[in-house]
């Protein structure tokens, strides 16, 4: 399974966490789904253009990339990607760290691991 995210970007958005292992190899799980599902999206409306709307609806803040965008592009097939998307979906994917690393912290430990997700 190819790598969408950066493995090194995550600790950063953990915010003094640990980060296991197998919490990034999460996360990328996560993302990719994502990025199917916004691919559904797209295709049920009718375009062949994935945007930003298809995976998240807040305001993007333009915080450290998770994602390497020509990756994500390679995941879909015969789609087009608009250029706000992986923003879009990065803004998604730091706000389940954030949460991962309170859940972490909420039960008494200082490493964010798969089951936070």
């Amino acid at each position: 399974m190819e790598m969408i995210i950066v493995k090194s970007k995550v600790k950063e958005i953990a915010e003094g966490c640990n980060v296991s292992g197998d919490f990034a190899e999460g996360l990328n799980k996560v993302a990719l789904n994502e990025v199917k599902a916004a691919s559904k999206r797209a295709e049920a409306n009718g375009r062949k253009t994935v945007q930003g709307r298809d995976v998240f609806l807040g305001k993007i803040s333009g915080k450290a990339m998770l994602v390497v965008k020509s990756k994500v592009k390679n995941t879909l097939n015969n789609m087009n990607l608009s250029s706000d998307f992986s923003e879009a979906l990065n803004e998604l994917l730091i706000w389940k760290v954030k949460q991962a690393a309170l859940r972490a912290e909420a039960n008494g430990r200082k490493t964010v691991s798969l089951r936070d997700l």
